[in-house]
């Protein structure tokens, strides 16, 4: 890969896998280090892909499983304030405190409705990225969006003090 080609890819997708690695690791040090490791195999990488969207898919793809790696090897869990990292990731008030609302499920069920309404991407898309089938994708979508909404009135049922 040329040296141009390699930081178009970077500059273009870089603050999007920033996000989706933050949804499995929930620290932005380890998000960093999804990222970086994600970009050192892309560098190395002799492959030509066939459009923006495979590349994009495998980019997706390659940090999902580089985040995964790094929760299997995390010794101790460091805990992050869920509105500082919203704070650094969304200006937006609304986008915030959904993702705190995210980042509170699991990292796969954060990630499955991260792809799918912050991204754009189709079930069957996010199926591939996560070699899951289109089945399982909107199973999963179904269960996160349960347990989004579950969240959601719990917070508004608590009184405020």
């Amino acid at each position: 890969m040329t040296d141009p080609a390699f930081e178009r890819i970077a500059l273009r997708y870089g603050d999007m896998l920033y996000r989706v690695a933050f949804n499995y690791l929930k620290s932005r040090e380890d998000s960093e280090d999804a990222v970086q490791n994600m970009l050192i195999r892309l560098y190395r990488c002799r492959r030509d892909f066939d459009s923006e969207e495979h590349l994009r898919a495998w980019l997706i793809r390659v940090v999902i499983n580089e985040s995964k790696r790094i929760l299997s090897r995390r010794k101790q869990r460091a805990e992050v304030s869920l509105a500082s990292a919203a704070n650094e990731l969304y200006t937006q008030a609304e986008n915030r405190e959904l993702f705190i609302e995210l980042m509170r499920l699991k990292p796969r069920d954060g990630t499955v409705l991260y792809l799918y309404y912050f991204e754009g991407y189709r079930t069957e898309e996010i199926a591939k990225m996560m070699s899951r089938s289109d089945a399982a994708v909107r199973q999963m979508l179904s269960r996160a969006r349960k347990q989004l909404r579950t969240q959601l009135e719990v917070e508004l049922d608590e009184p405020s003090e």
